[in-house]
């Protein structure tokens, strides 16, 4: 991709977000975030690019949502997860409206497996996924992200900034959401390789020995996780124990222990959990971070 076309990207969504009153350090946010520079240096080139005229669109768009009746029809030839539907009065999610058949019907977490996955999630298992998301309230600040949070808003930040800073913190691939996903696709090569013919043990064995870090197994910095058991437990205790993907991640957990004393943590069980109820690994990973929102949230206003 050309500078130029970079550039229009970039300014197009820095246009939407200044047209919906973004502050300037979000805006700058914005415009990282669409170029995805490769190096710190490389972002600090794109900022100084662009910077007068993300200064000119800041200035120029006084009035929220100006662009909205001139998104429809770009918008309009793309598959449309949701819309409003103001001609009867309520609003479509993946075809179903929203008031009249998923309010007082659907939970929000079914709600937002069904939004953010497309998954359809029985009531007992959006009541586990609940109690998952309260084994998923870890607030200690000595939790870096949280740290960078409290900081943030200690100094004076507003709840966006604090937000945003502890989400750029949080989603790494040392933290939180993403080892969830990256053990749901260990998962997939795993049981590809099994049905190509491959034994466990020795299929473990070449992956460890080759320095490859697998997300999902270990805790480097805290040892042992001791969300691992109640997870377990719940995971007996609504059914959900002898998935095909939680079969595996014990018998990996076995094996790996066996090798390196390591274990699968709770990202990864999650992971397991998830891919057994229907998620992909992406949309798992979204999913799981509405749990992890709280702990953010919470020393943002703290």
């Amino acid at each position: 991709m050309s500078d130029h076309q970079l550039d229009s990207r970039v300014l197009e969504n820095v246009r939407l977000a200044a047209g919906c009153g973004a502050a300037p350090a979000m805006l700058l946010v914005v415009a990282l975030a669409s170029a995805r520079p490769a190096s710190v240096a490389e972002g600090v080139t794109l900022v100084a690019r662009l910077s007068e005229r993300i200064q000119e669109l800041h200035v120029a768009t006084p009035c929220p949502h100006q662009r909205l009746a001139e998104l429809e029809p770009e918008l309009q030839s793309e598959p449309e997860l949701a819309r409003m539907r103001l001609d009867v009065g309520d609003h479509e999610l993946r075809g179903r409206l929203l008031f009249g058949e998923l309010l007082g019907q659907k939970s929000f977490l079914q709600v937002a497996a069904l939004a953010i996955a497309g998954v359809e999630l029985s009531a007992a298992d959006a009541e586990l996924l609940g109690h998952e998301g309260v084994l998923t309230q870890l607030a200690d600040v000595r939790i870096w992200p949280l740290a960078v949070t409290r900081r943030v808003s200690a100094g004076g930040g507003s709840l966006v900034e604090a937000v945003t800073a502890g989400l750029a913190t949080l989603c790494t691939s040392q933290m939180a959401v993403t080892p969830v996903a990256g053990f749901m696709r260990f998962l997939a090569a795993v049981e590809h390789e099994i049905g190509r013919g491959a034994a466990l043990e020795p299929l473990l064995r070449e992956r460890l020995a080759s320095g490859e870090r697998v997300l999902g197994i270990g805790r480097p910095l805290l040892g042992v996780d001791e969300r691992v058991p109640p997870k377990l437990a719940l995971a007996e205790r609504y059914g959900r124990a002898c998935g095909r993907s939680m079969l595996l991640a014990r018998e990996i957990d076995r094996v790996v222990h066996d090798l390196k004393g390591l274990r699968v943590n709770s990202a990864g069980y999650q992971g397991a959990l998830l891919r057994d109820l229907g998620f992909s690994p992406e949309p798992a990973a979204a999913f799981c971070l509405l749990y992890f929102m709280v702990p953010v949230l919470a020393h943002a206003v703290f």
